[in-house]
């Protein structure tokens, strides 16, 4: 317990962490009622912490998950109810900028077992505690060593790019987002994962995953190949500023 709570200390000492994030819809099932952020903390190219934040309808939920040698070692959860405050008509009603701790755990694990836990406080109305991390904390961690280590591909596709074949056919990139438009009109949302040179997009609603060979990318050119067909040939597109 002493060496965990030590490596804690060091982790919250790093003041110059690079930071990457994910999109609500990457860590969420539905949609936070006030919001919801996910960020992650990387130090000498390790990912150390990650801080998620979502906004329930009466608190906010914040969770902090430590990881020493890509180990998840402790998590910290809190609940913070908002507190209330009358409007100008004179109604009772929830200040979302001001909430307390209202409900917190820590937990302690050791090669992805938990061995301690605290718990202090009650719950807020409504809201079940969660205190099965394990799996949950490795999944998001898998999803932002991916935008880690891709990074430099990520920040390339960011803005808007005509296929020159096709120029009534464009796409934007917005963080890990692609929007097809034809014609000037808009065709689809994709999620978008880099690895391996691999464009995967993938769209909730058909539940099918595309995938595209990144040929070559640079800030002014962008050449993929379509790899759902073998005899296709590879794809230009042009930067956009």
């Amino acid at each position: 317990m002493m060496a965990i709570k030590d490596q804690i200390e060091i982790i919250d000492s790093y003041i110059e962490s690079d930071v990457f994030s994910l999109d609500p819809e990457e860590f969420l099932d539905q949609i936070a009622d006030h919001g919801a952020e996910l960020n992650g903390y990387y130090e000498h190219e390790r990912l150390k912490k990650i801080i998620r934040k979502i906004g329930m309808p009466n608190a906010m939920v914040t969770t902090v998950f430590y990881f020493w040698n890509d180990q998840l070692i402790h998590v910290n959860y809190k609940q913070r109810q908002y507190m209330e405050r009358r409007n100008e008509e004179g109604n009772i009603v929830m200040d979302y900028s001001n909430a307390f701790t209202k409900y917190e755990s820590k937990h302690f694990f050791d090669k992805g077992k938990e061995i301690d836990k605290e718990v202090m406080g009650q719950a807020v109305t409504n809201i079940e505690p969660e205190d099965t991390f394990v799996t949950y904390s490795l999944r998001m961690k898998s999803l932002l060593d991916d935008k880690f280590k891709n990074r430099g591909t990520y920040d390339a596709l960011q803005g808007k790019w005509v296929n020159v074949q096709f120029p009534d056919e464009h796409m934007i990139f917005e963080e890990t987002i692609r929007f097809n438009f034809r014609d000037g009109k808009f065709l689809k949302r994709l999620k978008v994962k880099i690895k391996d040179d691999i464009m995967y997009c993938s769209s909730p609603k058909d539940k099918y995953v595309y995938r595209y060979k990144i040929e070559s990318l640079n800030s002014h050119e962008l050449v993929v190949k379509d790899m759902q067909d073998a005899s296709s040939s590879l794809v230009l597109y042009k930067k956009m500023e």
